[in-house]
């Protein structure tokens, strides 16, 4: 039995055991773990932060053949939050 609805209605969030997800009456109900996506997220910052106080970046930069964080900065600038 299906039990989507043809109108989606925002419920708002609720928390549960430290985690947070967005509830919505409609065609999906889909849960995340915000905690994980944030770890993920840190990690990944991590790696960039590491790379750019490298030689490798500092040499990639010279040669003009930076890629990653320029791509990162670019895609900043065309879409600010």
């Amino acid at each position: 039995m299906d039990r989507r609805n043809d109108q989606s209605e925002n419920l708002g969030l609720s928390s549960e055991n430290g985690q947070e997800k967005k509830v919505i009456s409609g065609d999906m109900n889909v849960e995340m773990n915000l905690d994980a996506i944030k770890e993920e997220v840190r990690k990944q910052y991590k790696k960039i932060k590491r790379y750019m106080r490298s030689s490798i970046y500092t040499v990639a930069m010279m040669d003009g053949r930076e890629q990653i964080v320029s791509r990162l900065l670019k895609d900043q600038e065309d879409n600010p939050a």
